[in-house]
C-alpha cells in the first residue's frame, strides 16, 4: 500500500514531463552561451543532452555538428543523416529540407528526385505552405525553406534581380546541405580536426535553425498574408465601375419589362375570347385575368436573373411584392390611379421590383458578363 500523502501516477507523469521541459528550455540556452562563447565542445554536449530529452531543435543541431564536422566532433555523414531523420521524425522542418536536398543533389544518398520530392512536400507541410504546388508562390515558398531544388530554378530562371536576394537563397540552401555538394560525401573519411572554418559553417546554420523557426512563426506568417494580399489586390485587372454596369444591365431589365406587359396583354386579350366562345382555359378555367400576371412574370421579370446577381433579384422580388402590396391597399382608399384594383398592385410592384434593380445595380449586384468580362 502506498504511503498516504503519495502523489497519483498521473500526477507524477505530468511533474516529470514539464521538468523535462524546462530542462531542454535551459539545455538551449546553455547550448546557445557555449556556442556565443565558442566553446562548440560544450554545445555539442547541451545540444545532445536536449535530444535524448527529445528536442527536434537540439536533435537538428546535432545532427549538423556530425554532417559539418568541426574540431569538436568528427564529420560522420552517416551518423549526421540518421539524426537528421530523427530530427524530422521529431518534426523540425530544417531536417526535412536537410534530407530532401541530400536526395535530390545525390549526397551521401543516390540521387532520387521523387524521395526528394517526398521530403519537400513533408517540409512544406511542416511550415504550412498554402499554397498550390507547381506554383510560383509554392516555389518561392520552399526556395525561402532553403530547398535546393527551388533555389537553384529561381536562380537559373532569372526571375529574381535583386543580387542581395539570390544571395541570402543560395546561402539558405548552402546550410541545409547544398554546401556538401562541392565534396564527394561518399569518399570523405571522417575527421579529428578541421579548421575553423567548419565551425563557423555549423554557427551559421545553427543561426539560421533559429531564423527559420521565427520564419514560421504565427506573426510573420500572418503578416506575409497580408502582404500577398496587398500585392494581389494590386494585381486585379480594373473592372468598369458599378454605375456603367449597373445601368447596362437596368436596361435589360426594363426592355424584358416592356416585352413581359405586352405579351401578357395580347395574351390576356386571346384568353378571353377563348373563355368567351366556352373554351376552358388550362389549370385556369374561365380566370382569364389571371393570364396577365402569369405572362409578366415569365417573360417580363423572370429573364432579369440572366443579368443579376441572384441575392440582387431575390431582393427586387421582396421590394416588387412589397410595393405590390401598397398599391393593392392604396386602391383602397380612394387613391386608386387604375380602376381596376389587381391591375394596380401588378404596375405597383413591377415599379418596385425595377426600382429595386436599378438601386442594388449600381451598388455591384450585376453579373460579371454585363461589365464586359467573361462571366462565371
Amino acid at each position: 500500500m502506498s504511503p498516504p500523502d503519495a502523489k497519483p501516477e498521473h500526477e507524477e507523469e505530468e511533474e516529470r514531463a514539464e521538468a523535462s521541459e524546462e530542462d531542454v528550455e535551459s539545455l538551449l540556452v546553455l547550448a546557445k552561451e557555449r556556442r556565443a562563447a565558442k566553446d562548440m565542445k560544450g554545445c555539442f554536449d547541451a545540444y545532445e543532452k536536449a535530444a535524448r530529452l527529445g528536442s527536434a531543435e537540439a536533435e537538428y543541431a546535432v545532427a549538423l555538428f556530425f554532417m559539418n564536422g568541426s574540431n569538436a566532433i568528427p564529420q560522420d555523414l552517416k551518423e549526421g543523416t540518421m539524426r537528421l531523420r530523427a530530427a524530422a521524425e521529431k518534426g523540425s522542418t530544417p531536417a526535412k529540407v536537410y534530407l530532401g536536398n541530400l536526395y535530390e543533389l545525390g549526397i551521401h544518398y543516390k540521387a532520387d528526385p521523387e524521395k526528394a520530392d517526398v521530403w519537400y512536400r513533408n517540409a512544406a507541410r511542416g511550415a504550412k505552405v498554402e499554397d498550390a504546388p507547381g506554383t510560383d508562390e509554392h516555389a518561392r515558398a520552399l526556395a525561402e525553406l532553403g530547398c535546393a531544388r527551388h533555389v537553384l530554378a529561381l536562380v537559373e530562371s532569372g526571375k529574381i534581380e535583386d543580387e542581395a536576394d539570390k544571395t541570402r537563397l543560395l546561402a539558405r540552401a548552402k546550410l541545409h546541405g547544398h554546401g556538401l555538394k562541392l565534396k564527394d560525401p561518399t569518399a570523405v573519411a571522417p575527421v579529428s580536426a578541421e579548421p575553423s572554418g567548419d565551425r563557423a559553417t555549423i554557427t551559421d546554420a545553427l543561426i539560421a535553425n533559429e531564423r527559420e523557426r521565427k520564419h514560421t512563426t504565427p506573426e510573420t506568417k500572418k503578416a506575409k498574408e497580408k502582404e500577398k494580399e496587398k500585392e494581389k489586390e494590386k494585381e486585379k485587372p480594373k473592372t468598369p465601375s458599378n454605375a456603367g454596369a449597373g445601368l447596362a444591365a437596368f436596361g435589360y431589365a426594363l426592355l424584358f419589362a416592356l416585352a413581359g406587359v405586352g405579351a401578357a396583354y395580347a395574351a390576356t386579350l386571346g384568353a378571353r375570347e377563348l373563355v368567351a366562345h366556352g373554351t376552358m382555359l388550362p389549370g385556369l378555367g374561365e380566370k382569364a385575368d389571371w393570364v396577365f400576371p402569369i405572362v409578366l412574370g415569365l417573360v417580363g421579370v423572370l429573364p432579369a436573373s440572366l443579368v443579376y446577381k441572384p441575392s440582387t433579384f431575390a431582393k427586387a422580388l421582396v421590394a416588387g411584392g412589397a410595393m405590390g402590396g401598397v398599391g393593392w391597399v392604396a386602391w383602397g382608399t380612394g387613391q386608386a390611379m387604375h380602376d381596376h384594383r389587381p391591375l394596380q398592385a401588378i404596375a405597383f410592384g413591377l415599379a418596385g421590383f425595377l426600382a429595386a434593380l436599378l438601386v442594388f445595380g449600381l451598388l455591384g449586384g450585376t453579373k460579371k458578363s454585363v461589365s464586359g468580362r467573361r462571366g462565371p
